[in-house]
Protein backbone atom coordinates (compact mmCIF):
# COMPACT_ATOMS: atom_id res chain seq x y z
CA UNK A 1 0.00 0.00 0.00
CA UNK A 2 1.20 3.50 -0.87
CA UNK A 3 1.96 5.74 2.07
CA UNK A 4 -0.22 8.67 3.02
CA UNK A 5 0.53 12.05 1.44
CA UNK A 6 -0.59 15.62 1.94
CA UNK A 7 -2.57 17.38 -0.79
CA UNK A 8 -0.73 20.29 -2.45
CA UNK A 9 -3.94 22.31 -2.44
CA UNK A 10 -5.83 21.70 0.83
CA UNK A 11 -2.92 20.07 2.74
CA UNK A 12 -5.20 17.31 4.05
CA UNK A 13 -3.78 13.77 4.22
CA UNK A 14 -4.84 11.29 1.54
CA UNK A 15 -3.78 7.94 0.12
CA UNK A 16 -2.70 8.10 -3.55
CA UNK A 17 -4.57 5.83 -5.92
CA UNK A 18 -2.63 2.67 -6.80
CA UNK A 19 -2.88 3.64 -10.50
CA UNK A 20 -1.13 6.94 -9.74
CA UNK A 21 1.47 6.46 -6.99
CA UNK A 22 2.89 9.96 -7.63
CA UNK A 23 -0.50 11.64 -7.06
CA UNK A 24 -0.06 15.08 -5.48
CA UNK A 25 -3.67 16.27 -5.12
CA UNK A 26 -6.53 14.59 -3.24
CA UNK A 27 -9.82 13.76 -4.98
CA UNK A 28 -11.85 16.71 -3.65
CA UNK A 29 -13.39 18.66 -6.56
CA UNK A 30 -11.74 21.94 -5.50
CA UNK A 31 -8.34 20.25 -5.33
CA UNK A 32 -8.83 18.66 -8.75
CA UNK A 33 -9.76 22.11 -10.13
CA UNK A 34 -6.54 23.49 -8.61
CA UNK A 35 -4.55 20.62 -10.16
CA UNK A 36 -6.06 21.26 -13.59
CA UNK A 37 -5.50 25.04 -13.31
CA UNK A 38 -1.83 24.47 -12.43
CA UNK A 39 -1.46 22.04 -15.36
CA UNK A 40 -3.04 24.58 -17.70
CA UNK A 41 -0.82 27.45 -16.46
CA UNK A 42 2.28 25.29 -16.95
CA UNK A 43 1.09 24.13 -20.39
CA UNK A 44 0.42 27.71 -21.57
CA UNK A 45 3.80 28.82 -20.25
CA UNK A 46 5.80 26.01 -21.87
CA UNK A 47 3.90 24.84 -24.99
CA UNK A 48 3.75 27.27 -27.90
CA UNK A 49 1.20 25.22 -29.86
CA UNK A 50 -1.14 24.89 -26.88
CA UNK A 51 -0.83 28.62 -26.14
CA UNK A 52 -1.66 29.49 -29.77
CA UNK A 53 -4.61 27.08 -29.73
CA UNK A 54 -5.97 28.65 -26.53
CA UNK A 55 -5.52 32.16 -27.95
CA UNK A 56 -7.42 31.17 -31.11
CA UNK A 57 -10.21 29.53 -29.09
CA UNK A 58 -10.56 32.70 -27.00
CA UNK A 59 -10.64 34.85 -30.14
CA UNK A 60 -13.44 32.71 -31.59
CA UNK A 61 -15.37 32.84 -28.30
CA UNK A 62 -15.09 36.65 -28.19
CA UNK A 63 -16.36 36.80 -31.78
CA UNK A 64 -19.38 34.62 -30.88
CA UNK A 65 -20.05 36.62 -27.66
CA UNK A 66 -19.22 40.24 -28.53
CA UNK A 67 -21.31 41.81 -25.76
CA UNK A 68 -20.40 39.42 -22.94
CA UNK A 69 -18.02 41.69 -21.02
CA UNK A 70 -20.24 44.76 -21.37
CA UNK A 71 -23.18 42.78 -19.96
CA UNK A 72 -20.98 41.22 -17.28
CA UNK A 73 -19.84 44.65 -16.07
CA UNK A 74 -23.47 45.83 -16.06
CA UNK A 75 -24.59 42.81 -13.97
CA UNK A 76 -21.61 43.11 -11.58
CA UNK A 77 -21.28 46.85 -11.08
CA UNK A 78 -19.83 46.59 -7.54
CA UNK A 79 -17.11 44.22 -8.74
CA UNK A 80 -16.42 46.46 -11.73
CA UNK A 81 -16.12 49.56 -9.56
CA UNK A 82 -13.79 47.80 -7.11
CA UNK A 83 -11.63 46.47 -9.96
CA UNK A 84 -11.32 49.95 -11.51
CA UNK A 85 -10.24 51.41 -8.17
CA UNK A 86 -7.66 48.66 -7.71
CA UNK A 87 -6.37 49.21 -11.25
CA UNK A 88 -5.94 52.93 -10.57
CA UNK A 89 -3.94 52.04 -7.47
CA UNK A 90 -1.78 49.57 -9.44
CA UNK A 91 -1.26 52.18 -12.16
CA UNK A 92 -0.22 54.78 -9.61
CA UNK A 93 2.12 52.34 -7.83
CA UNK A 94 3.93 51.30 -10.99
CA UNK A 95 4.37 53.71 -13.89
CA UNK A 96 6.04 51.04 -16.02
CA UNK A 97 4.06 50.08 -19.10
CA UNK A 98 2.18 53.38 -19.28
CA UNK A 99 2.08 56.11 -21.85
CA UNK A 100 2.53 59.83 -21.13
CA UNK A 101 -1.14 60.25 -20.14
CA UNK A 102 -0.82 57.62 -17.40
CA UNK A 103 -2.93 55.03 -19.23
CA UNK A 104 -1.69 51.47 -19.59
CA UNK A 105 -0.06 51.12 -22.98
CA UNK A 106 -0.78 48.23 -25.28
CA UNK A 107 2.24 46.14 -26.15
CA UNK A 108 1.85 46.84 -29.87
CA UNK A 109 1.14 50.56 -29.49
CA UNK A 110 3.65 53.24 -30.32
CA UNK A 111 3.57 56.88 -29.28
CA UNK A 112 6.03 58.10 -31.91
CA UNK A 113 6.23 57.99 -35.69
CA UNK A 114 9.78 56.61 -35.98
CA UNK A 115 10.19 53.08 -37.25
CA UNK A 116 12.91 50.72 -36.12
CA UNK A 117 15.38 50.24 -38.94
CA UNK A 118 16.42 46.78 -40.09
CA UNK A 119 19.45 45.48 -38.24
CA UNK A 120 20.54 43.35 -35.31
CA UNK A 121 19.30 44.34 -31.92
CA UNK A 122 19.83 43.13 -28.40
CA UNK A 123 16.70 42.93 -26.22
CA UNK A 124 17.37 43.39 -22.53
CA UNK A 125 14.48 42.71 -20.10
CA UNK A 126 14.00 45.68 -17.76
CA UNK A 127 10.68 44.87 -16.07
CA UNK A 128 7.36 43.05 -16.16
CA UNK A 129 4.35 44.36 -18.05
CA UNK A 130 1.23 45.52 -16.24
CA UNK A 131 -1.09 45.16 -19.21
CA UNK A 132 -0.37 41.75 -20.73
CA UNK A 133 0.84 38.53 -19.15
CA UNK A 134 2.83 37.56 -22.23
CA UNK A 135 4.47 40.97 -22.76
CA UNK A 136 7.83 42.20 -21.54
CA UNK A 137 9.34 45.65 -21.28
CA UNK A 138 12.72 45.66 -22.99
CA UNK A 139 15.55 48.03 -23.82
CA UNK A 140 16.69 47.87 -27.45
CA UNK A 141 20.36 48.42 -28.26
CA UNK A 142 21.67 48.55 -31.85
CA UNK A 143 24.37 45.92 -32.43
CA UNK A 144 24.79 46.59 -36.17
CA UNK A 145 22.85 48.34 -38.90
CA UNK A 146 21.55 46.82 -42.10
CA UNK A 147 20.56 43.20 -42.67
CA UNK A 148 24.09 42.01 -41.74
Amino acid sequence: MVHRRYCKNCHDPFHPRPQNPNQEYCSKPECQRARKAKWQRDKIKNDDAYRANQREAQRKWRKRNPHYWKEYRKRNSAYTKRNRMQQKFRNHRSRRGMDASGKIAKMDASTHKKHILPGRYELIPVGASVAKMDASIVEINVLSSGYG
